[in-house]
């Protein structure tokens, strides 16, 4: 057998090996849950190595005349996975909230891709041609010593760069030897290990943050004094109100079982079921000494789910804080909408007017509202945000439709 022959031979070889690699990593990413725009950009350059694989293999096939033609087409593809691995790094470096900032890096990677190509198709199969692709990830590697958050991070993506970079090399030192999809692929496969490592490092951070925020969610939700004083209230009720009683009863017990049920919700529940919760507590809060008050609700939608114990913290601040600590005010309102692809759930009160009760009413903190948005955040990528104003105050709840209505 000619030398010729082996050297197509391990072409095909590893070239047949890297498409279903290639496949099999499309297959499982397409199917993950949560693609993130960082998911996004892997995606996209495992197709761009699988439309070079495939034109790769259809040039083994071919006339020998053409074959520099489906090489030059192949590398032009292959080019273009080390500015779509640097976007993905800089994505994955990118602080939360950030503001992108790898325009420099994504500028040069282009250019160099732009380089691979031009010389490629001067000299496909030849020296300059895989000089060029080592160049590439020369500068990526140099990208990820002098933008990394951390060296160490970044151990197992400078690993992965090591397989185009050998590829390279080989192509250099071997005329006939194309090997770079492979090199590629294996970088890929590197950088999908890497990120369901980092999945599951959040995933169990997330699950300390949420147990935690369940136990301190539960001391906010179950003050003692609140119980004694709704026990207090009850045992008044026996003398004035004996009718009374009985709903009393039912509404405290429905109230506390909420609460302690919200311990064992991992996921979200239906609005519906969060909305039972907060009419106990409504119920419950009427009994007790306070104003008087009424709730509007305006509901456009409810069939999406949401974390347990949102709404029913914002209704209470808005009962206790809100009309509670204001000389004006009976009003509180409920309402959800769908806007700009986000679920909204606005709760809204009339009170804190110009004059309140208490003069330390900016001193007390609200009912439940860091783990409302610590909740929100964790569970399905929401947010809280609260207005104040001498009108009163306003609570808004913005979670992503798609998970809002998927429950994931």
């Amino acid at each position: 057998m000619e030398i010729n022959d082996i050297l197509n031979m391990a072409n095909t070889i590893s070239t047949l090996v890297s498409i279903i690699l290639a496949g099999l990593v499309l297959v499982v990413t397409m199917q993950m849950k949560n693609h993130t725009r960082r998911i996004g950009w892997f995606i996209m350059a495992i197709c761009v190595v699988i439309g070079g694989l495939t034109i790769q293999i259809m040039g083994e096939s071919a006339a020998l005349e053409n074959k520099d033609i489906y090489t030059k087409y192949s590398y032009a593809l292959y080019s273009f996975v080390a500015p779509i691995f640097g976007v993905y790094f800089i994505e994955t470096e990118r602080e939360e909230g950030q503001k992108w900032d790898g325009y420099f890096w994504t500028a040069l990677h282009v250019l160099l891709a732009l380089l691979v190509i031009i010389i490629t198709n001067y000299d496909p199969t030849g020296f300059q041609a895989y000089t060029a692709v080592l160049l590439q990830y020369s500068v990526i590697l140099v990208m990820l010593l002098f933008s990394s958050k951390s060296i160490k991070a970044s151990a197992g993506f400078m690993a992965g760069i090591g397989f185009p970079m050998i590829t390279s090399l080989a192509g250099m030192g071997v005329y006939g030897l194309n090997i770079t999809g492979f090199g590629e692929i294996m970088l890929l496969l590197f950088v999908f290990f890497l990120y369901q490592m980092d999945t599951e490092r959040d995933l169990m951070v997330k699950q300390v943050e949420l147990s935690n925020n369940k136990v301190s969610l539960l001391m906010e939700q179950i003050h003692p004094h609140f119980i004694y004083n709704a026990l207090q209230q009850i045992a008044l009720l026996c003398d004035e109100e004996p009718q009374s009683v009985k709903n009393a009863i039912y509404a405290f017990s429905g109230y506390l079982r909420k609460n302690l049920e919200s311990l064992t919700n991992e996921g979200m529940i239906p609005f519906e079921r969060e909305m039972e919760h907060v009419d106990m507590f409504i119920e419950l809060a009427q009994i007790l000494p306070s104003k008087d008050f009424v709730v509007e609700k305006h509901f456009e939608i409810t069939d999406f789910k949401i974390p347990a114990l949102v709404v029913q913290p914002l209704v209470e601040n808005a009962i206790k804080y809100g009309i509670g600590m204001s000389t004006e005010g009976d009003k509180i309102l409920i309402e959800t909408k769908v806007e700009g692809g986000y679920i909204v759930i606005r709760v809204v009160d009339d009170g804190h007017g110009k004059q309140t009760e208490l003069t330390t009413q900016k001193k007390h903190k609200s009912v439940g509202t860091q783990n409302v948005k610590t909740r929100l955040k964790i569970l399905c990528d929401g947010e809280m945000i609260v207005n104040r104003s001498d009108e009163g105050t306003e609570a808004i709840v913005r979670i992503p439709e798609i998970k809002a209505r998927s429950g994931f």
